[in-house]
């Protein structure tokens, strides 16, 4: 504190600062005011798909009906899709949702897979999500400008640029306002209306400025830790968690290594004759199989269900690669939001329990790691931090028009002055 008093004081240091402040609002200011703009468009994505289609995330909940089993809604599901490969399914303990199974996607949606929603009282397919092409086209926007995949990276970095710019925005715009915020701490989040011209429109973006701060350091050292690996590791380090590694793909779906070009498949099992080509898979095996595999996920739901002794919203889980442990992600009734999931592991043919962790039960240095999307978009703190990181998001715009409006007032302003001076002389 005492060193940025020391820069204020010095008319030259100060002046430094101003300029560095004026040429990245100038510079990155546009960059921003996207980044700015489409963030506060996904601050209530959720909200805005469920209210657009309630006819997919809600069903009318049946008289005297209790919802259908896992196992019969995947056998129902894959009766009407036979092609799908299921990955997985979602199922809530609210009466009112619906359930979600996962499929195996093509293209972009192969990492992911593709979700389909369905009725748990009748297995119905409901309709899929309207507007997620579009979200899904802001979400681009906000993280690389949507530019293609050839130059994502351009993108992708000129966003991370902007967002260092805005945090040296911030450093800034204090020290050139510290006199100011000094003298009167109260009054410099206030401005008068009644001013005109430059002094209504420098005052307003100071005010204004000095209550979005906390939102825009935020929303920026969070936003970086999908732009910067680097920052992302150290964020960890510093905090003292392990960083979690993200699991790979098997290169094919079955989990098998592709085969050399003119290797021989060998059958799997004994006295058993390899496929002829062009002869079709029996149907009855296949059957027979996928029958097996929802018996197995019926047996983990019902062994999650005896080792959880709380009640619980929803549970996700995904069918293994291999072998006979299954993974669970589930909310209690009271999560804080939708990153403050519980995760069980648990094995299907000893009936043992391989891992329980719970969000409640970690330190809280692990929790806000693991709490991240949650803190860049306000959703850790409530509706409250919800609309105020919507309203900063929102007044991104403002700070880019203003800026630019007091860059050429100030512009204007020498420009007459030096054609004076001229004149006099």
């Amino acid at each position: 504190m005492r060193l940025i008093i020391i820069i204020i004081n010095k008319k030259g240091k100060k002046t430094i600062w101003f300029k560095i402040h004026w040429f990245l609002g100038i510079t990155a200011g546009i960059i921003l005011l996207v980044v700015g703009f489409s963030g506060a468009m996904l601050s209530f994505e959720k909200e805005i798909l469920k209210a657009i289609n309630q006819e997919t995330y809600y069903v009318d909940v049946p008289l005297h009906q209790e919802k259908l089993t896992v196992k019969e809604l995947l056998e129902k599901f894959q009766a009407k899709m036979p092609e799908a490969k299921i990955n997985g399914i979602t199922h809530s303990t609210n009466p009112e949702d619906s359930s979600v199974i996962s499929i195996a996607g093509e293209g972009e949606s192969a990492r992911k897979g593709v979700n389909k929603y369905i009725n748990p009282y009748t297995a119905e397919i409901l309709p899929d999500i309207i507007g997620k092409d579009f979200f899904s086209f802001i979400l681009r926007l906000h993280r690389w400008l949507a530019f293609p995949q050839e130059i994502r990276e351009v993108g992708k970095q000129t966003v991370a640029i902007s967002t260092i710019s805005l945090i040296v925005l911030i450093i800034s715009a204090i020290v050139i306002y510290w006199g100011r915020i000094s003298r009167a701490f109260l009054k410099s989040f206030t401005f008068n209306p009644k001013h005109k011209g430059r002094a209504f429109l420098s005052t307003m973006h100071s005010a204004i400025g000095m209550w979005v701060i906390p939102f825009y350091l935020l929303a920026s050292l969070t936003g970086l830790m999908w732009s910067y690996q680097w920052f992302n590791s150290m964020v960890y380090v510093i905090a003292g968690v392990e960083k979690p590694q993200r699991q790979m793909q098997p290169p094919q779906q079955n989990g098998q290594k592709p085969q050399e070009q003119g290797q021989e498949q060998k059958p799997e099992r004994q006295g058993e004759k390899p496929q002829r080509q062009g002869e079709k898979p029996q149907k009855d095996a296949q059957q027979s199989g996928k029958s097996a595999k929802f018996d197995d996920l019926q047996k983990a739901v019902n062994i999650f269900n005896v080792f959880v002794q709380k009640d619980y919203y929803s549970f996700t889980v995904k069918f293994p690669q291999k072998g006979s442990v299954y993974s669970f992600n589930y909310l209690d009734t009271k999560s804080d939001h939708f990153r403050s999931s519980n995760t069980l592991e648990l094995d299907i043919n000893s009936w043992q329990l391989l891992k329980h962790e719970r969000f409640e039960d970690k330190p809280l240095n692990e929790q806000l790691l693991k709490s991240i999307l949650p803190l860049h978009t306000g959703e850790y703190f409530g509706l409250i931090g919800q609309i105020g990181m919507f309203l900063a998001s929102l007044l991104m715009s403002l700070f880019t028009i203003t800026g630019f409006m007091l860059y050429f007032n100030r512009k204007n302003k020498k420009k007459k002055k030096d054609v004076k001076i001229k004149e006099e002389f």
